[in-house]
């Protein structure tokens, strides 16, 4: 244990069970504790996930979602460690899982998919489109339209993807096609569904 973790202030499993309202709201990540308060509507997942675990240990949803470069983050929040930190023996494995896949790269980035969803809903609407302006067959303006239906489900699956800002190589590509495929195509703000 480094000299900074052992000046750090230990806290009971029961101390922090009371830090669980939105005006003092704490969290524990592998026996450290956070002070999340103030910080909870910057959350990039929005403040409910916060709201919902606080004053618990939420080592095994930070792991699954977010990615190892969210650690940089909690720093300034910390306030002290679990003096009586225990990780049962699902969560090991859990563990232990999550991090053989993320060696396998499993967990890795792959912006190809995400442009290719993104190719796959612009063809499918321009088939929709299409066949609803170059002729007046009933049965392909009935097929259109059940295309359409088709482009907005594939639609809102990329843009549900890109919300978790996982799936681009960049933030501002995932932005993009949370706004592209969510607000444009299908009419789910981005904004509301972080609530």
């Amino acid at each position: 244990m480094g000299e900074e973790e052992e000046e750090m202030r230990g806290i009971t499993t029961e101390e922090l069970r009371r830090h669980n309202t939105p005006s003092d709201l704490w969290v524990s990540i592998q026996g450290k504790v956070y002070d999340v308060t103030g910080w909870a509507k910057e959350h990039p997942g929005g403040d409910l996930p916060l709201l919902t675990h606080g004053g618990q240990d939420v080592t095994d949803a930070f792991i699954a979602y977010h990615p190892g470069s969210a650690r940089r983050h909690l720093a300034p929040l910390l306030v002290g460690r679990l003096s009586d930190y225990r990780v049962s023996d699902v969560s090991r494995d859990y563990r232990r899982l999550a991090a053989e896949f993320s060696r396998q790269g499993l967990f890795d980035k792959k912006g190809h998919v995400t442009c290719a969803g993104l190719c796959t809903v612009s063809l499918l609407l321009l088939a929709a489109v299409s066949g609803v302006l170059c002729t007046r067959a009933p049965w392909v303006h009935l097929l259109s339209g059940g295309l359409v239906g088709f482009t907005w489900i594939q639609s809102a699956w990329v843009g549900h993807d890109a919300g978790h800002y996982q799936v681009m190589p960049t933030a501002w590509l995932d932005r993009f096609a949370q706004l592209l495929t969510g607000n444009c195509l299908t009419g789910i703000s981005i904004g509301w569904w972080k609530r």
